[in-house]
């Protein structure tokens, strides 16, 4: 008889959508078998972190960064007393907009993470013992665009980005590891800022980061060329995108525009083929893509994700098709 947990049939699968190339899927698979592994057969469960990735010990709640920046903590251990903070549950460690002067280590507790985008509310990172957070520059100072918050009573270390790189100089592994994880950051809250993706499990939002890039465009760049095919998914971070259909090269239709938050390539996506819409920036404009095989992998994962994005490319390629059949109709006839 099969069963839903065994760990032998995940790892199976994970291999199998690995090698087709559904890296998402696979992992998510891989991450079922470590969960039934590392209570059974924790040697086991580490050899699948070996041919994986730590990204499989990503649950529902934590975050992978685990114990790895603990020694700062010795290497802080004259500060401890003066700077580190105690704090109870629900207590602020700072809020959005609030100047990013200081970085932080958790010593003892837990830390949410939370955005705000548009009056949803979504958490994008949990910490527990041994991680840093705060700001990710070791240059610039700005400010957050996230709030932290005590999810129980809590010890943090407080000290500032010159007291960073002094550690830094004798922990130098830790600084690559800071660096990617402030990448990884930066892409989880991004993703936690567009509506069909900021409800994701937190372990699936750290795959996606780790797969996604982001394309920066000047006023009037070319994002997409008419009856160019697109391979991944767009989604609109900031500024505004025109649209204009191209079937006539030598009378294009102006079609709309693109603003924060909307989404390019979702009928590539369903497979309706190569459009004659061709896409600029209006003005300067950042977008977040990803693949459509990952896209495919989340869809599977997450029906209500397939749902939702399956209603817009409907609802575009509609608003597509009313915009250009209005236009032509009111062409002057010659």
């Amino acid at each position: 008889m099969l069963h839903e947990d065994d760990p032998t049939l995940h790892l199976h699968l994970a291999d199998m959508l690995w090698k087709t190339g559904r890296e998402v899927l696979a992992l998510a698979e891989a991450r079922k078998s470590y969960a039934i592994l590392k209570q059974e057969n924790p040697l086991e469960a580490a050899e699948i972190i070996v041919r994986f990735g730590d990204e499989i010990t990503v649950d529902e709640k934590f975050s992978p960064a685990a114990k790895a920046y603990l020694p700062l903590a010795d290497f802080f251990k004259k500060k401890i007393k003066k700077h580190s903070v105690k704090l109870k549950k629900g207590a602020l460690v700072f809020t959005r907009g609030d100047a990013a002067d200081f970085l932080y280590l958790v010593l003892d507790g837990e830390v949410a993470i939370t955005a705000e985008e548009n009056g949803i509310h979504a958490m994008v990172n949990y910490l527990h013992n041994g991680c840093l957070f705060g700001r990710c520059s070791l240059i610039e100072a700005n400010t957050h665009n996230v709030s932290a918050v005590a999810a129980k009573e809590s010890i943090v270390l407080m000290f500032t980005a010159k007291d960073l790189r002094g550690a830094f100089a004798k922990f130098p592994d830790l600084e690559i590891q800071f660096a990617k994880e402030c990448l990884i950051r930066k892409r989880v809250e991004l993703l936690s800022t567009i509506p069909a993706l900021s409800r994701l499990p937190m372990g699936l939002r750290f795959l996606l980061a780790k797969r996604c890039w982001t394309v920066k465009y000047e006023e009037k760049e070319q994002i997409k060329a008419a009856d160019e095919y697109m391979s991944h998914v767009a989604f609109v971070l900031e500024g505004a995108a025109v649209l204009h259909d191209e079937h006539d090269s030598k009378n294009p239709i102006y079609c709309g525009r693109l603003r924060r938050g909307d989404i390019l390539g979702l009928p590539a996506l369903m497979h309706e083929g190569v459009d004659s819409l061709s896409v600029r920036a209006e003005k300067s404009c950042e977008i977040l893509c990803m693949s459509f095989q990952d896209v495919e992998d989340l869809m599977d994962l997450q029906p209500r994700v397939r749902k939702k994005l399956t209603d817009v490319a409907v609802a575009f390629s509609q608003q597509m098709t009313r915009t250009i059949l209005l236009q032509k109709k009111l062409e002057p006839k010659t």
